[in-house]
Protein backbone atom coordinates (compact mmCIF):
# COMPACT_ATOMS: atom_id res chain seq x y z
CA UNK A 1 0.00 0.00 0.00
CA UNK A 2 1.27 3.44 -0.84
CA UNK A 3 -0.13 6.64 0.64
CA UNK A 4 1.08 9.79 -1.11
CA UNK A 5 0.22 12.12 1.75
CA UNK A 6 1.59 12.94 5.19
CA UNK A 7 0.64 10.63 8.04
CA UNK A 8 1.47 10.89 11.72
CA UNK A 9 1.30 8.69 14.75
CA UNK A 10 -2.16 9.40 16.15
CA UNK A 11 -2.45 6.93 19.01
CA UNK A 12 -1.11 3.66 20.33
CA UNK A 13 -3.67 1.82 22.45
CA UNK A 14 -1.53 -0.55 24.48
CA UNK A 15 -4.35 -2.45 26.18
CA UNK A 16 -6.01 -3.22 22.85
CA UNK A 17 -2.72 -3.69 20.95
CA UNK A 18 -3.69 -1.15 18.30
CA UNK A 19 -1.61 1.44 16.46
CA UNK A 20 -3.38 4.24 14.60
CA UNK A 21 -1.70 6.49 12.03
CA UNK A 22 -3.64 9.44 10.64
CA UNK A 23 -3.41 11.73 7.64
CA UNK A 24 -5.30 14.96 8.29
CA UNK A 25 -7.53 16.76 5.85
CA UNK A 26 -5.70 19.43 3.86
CA UNK A 27 -7.84 20.92 1.10
CA UNK A 28 -4.99 23.13 -0.12
CA UNK A 29 -2.99 19.99 -0.99
CA UNK A 30 -5.95 18.07 -2.37
CA UNK A 31 -6.68 15.94 0.69
CA UNK A 32 -10.39 16.46 1.37
CA UNK A 33 -10.61 13.33 3.54
CA UNK A 34 -9.03 12.09 6.75
CA UNK A 35 -6.99 8.92 6.21
CA UNK A 36 -6.54 6.37 8.98
CA UNK A 37 -4.29 3.30 9.02
CA UNK A 38 -4.97 0.87 11.88
CA UNK A 39 -2.74 -2.02 12.91
CA UNK A 40 -4.44 -4.56 15.17
CA UNK A 41 -2.95 -7.20 17.48
CA UNK A 42 0.36 -5.33 17.61
CA UNK A 43 3.11 -7.21 19.42
CA UNK A 44 6.15 -5.10 18.45
CA UNK A 45 6.73 -1.80 16.67
CA UNK A 46 9.25 0.82 15.77
CA UNK A 47 7.64 3.82 14.11
CA UNK A 48 8.40 7.45 13.42
CA UNK A 49 6.10 10.16 14.67
CA UNK A 50 5.55 11.47 11.11
CA UNK A 51 5.84 10.19 7.55
CA UNK A 52 5.76 12.62 4.58
CA UNK A 53 4.32 9.70 2.57
CA UNK A 54 4.06 6.07 3.51
CA UNK A 55 4.61 2.68 1.93
CA UNK A 56 3.40 -0.34 3.91
CA UNK A 57 4.63 -3.70 2.68
CA UNK A 58 5.16 -7.22 3.92
CA UNK A 59 8.66 -7.82 5.21
CA UNK A 60 11.01 -9.79 2.98
CA UNK A 61 12.15 -13.16 4.32
CA UNK A 62 15.51 -11.64 5.32
CA UNK A 63 13.82 -8.72 7.12
CA UNK A 64 11.43 -11.10 8.87
CA UNK A 65 14.36 -13.25 10.02
CA UNK A 66 16.03 -10.13 11.47
CA UNK A 67 12.83 -9.14 13.25
CA UNK A 68 12.19 -12.63 14.61
CA UNK A 69 15.69 -12.54 16.09
CA UNK A 70 15.11 -9.06 17.58
CA UNK A 71 11.53 -9.80 18.75
CA UNK A 72 11.72 -13.26 20.31
CA UNK A 73 8.69 -15.24 21.39
CA UNK A 74 5.68 -16.65 19.64
CA UNK A 75 4.26 -14.52 16.84
CA UNK A 76 1.11 -16.66 16.50
CA UNK A 77 -0.77 -15.22 13.49
CA UNK A 78 1.22 -11.97 13.40
CA UNK A 79 3.20 -10.85 10.39
CA UNK A 80 5.82 -8.17 9.89
CA UNK A 81 4.89 -4.97 8.06
CA UNK A 82 7.68 -2.65 6.96
CA UNK A 83 6.98 1.09 6.81
CA UNK A 84 9.03 2.41 3.94
CA UNK A 85 11.98 1.08 2.01
CA UNK A 86 13.74 -0.68 4.89
CA UNK A 87 13.50 -1.54 8.57
CA UNK A 88 15.03 1.82 9.55
CA UNK A 89 11.84 3.50 8.30
CA UNK A 90 9.89 1.52 10.85
CA UNK A 91 8.08 -1.76 11.26
CA UNK A 92 5.00 -3.19 12.94
CA UNK A 93 4.53 -6.82 13.93
CA UNK A 94 0.74 -7.20 13.93
CA UNK A 95 -2.10 -9.52 13.08
CA UNK A 96 -3.57 -7.27 10.41
CA UNK A 97 -3.76 -3.74 9.04
CA UNK A 98 -6.83 -1.77 7.93
CA UNK A 99 -7.10 1.59 6.27
CA UNK A 100 -9.94 3.91 5.40
CA UNK A 101 -10.81 7.45 4.45
CA UNK A 102 -13.61 9.60 5.77
CA UNK A 103 -14.90 13.10 5.31
CA UNK A 104 -15.67 13.22 9.05
CA UNK A 105 -14.47 16.43 10.69
CA UNK A 106 -10.95 16.41 12.09
CA UNK A 107 -12.36 16.82 15.59
CA UNK A 108 -13.86 13.33 15.33
CA UNK A 109 -11.84 10.89 17.47
CA UNK A 110 -11.47 8.03 15.00
CA UNK A 111 -13.70 6.24 12.53
CA UNK A 112 -11.62 3.04 12.60
CA UNK A 113 -11.55 2.89 16.42
CA UNK A 114 -15.00 4.32 17.28
CA UNK A 115 -15.49 2.46 20.58
CA UNK A 116 -12.43 3.97 22.20
CA UNK A 117 -12.56 7.51 23.56
CA UNK A 118 -9.20 8.92 22.52
CA UNK A 119 -7.69 11.39 25.00
CA UNK A 120 -7.17 14.89 23.70
CA UNK A 121 -4.65 17.51 24.75
CA UNK A 122 -5.87 21.08 24.65
CA UNK A 123 -3.08 23.61 25.27
CA UNK A 124 -5.67 26.38 25.84
CA UNK A 125 -7.15 24.60 28.87
CA UNK A 126 -5.60 25.08 32.32
CA UNK A 127 -3.30 22.29 33.44
CA UNK A 128 -4.95 19.84 35.83
CA UNK A 129 -2.97 19.10 38.97
CA UNK A 130 -4.66 15.71 39.43
CA UNK A 131 -4.10 13.07 36.78
CA UNK A 132 -7.10 11.14 35.58
CA UNK A 133 -6.66 7.37 35.30
CA UNK A 134 -8.86 5.46 32.92
CA UNK A 135 -9.26 1.74 33.46
CA UNK A 136 -10.54 -0.36 30.59
CA UNK A 137 -10.93 -4.13 30.90
CA UNK A 138 -9.76 -6.17 27.95
CA UNK A 139 -9.44 -9.88 27.32
CA UNK A 140 -6.10 -11.39 28.26
CA UNK A 141 -4.38 -13.72 25.81
CA UNK A 142 -3.51 -17.14 27.18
Amino acid sequence: MTFERPLRLFTYIIGHSQLLLRGQQDSERGHSTTLEVLFKDVSALSVRDRYPSLIIRAASSQEEDELREAVPGAWYDARAFVLGEGLLGGFVVAGTVFWGESSAPETYGSFLVPDYSLPRFDPDQPHRSDCQTIYTPYPQRQ
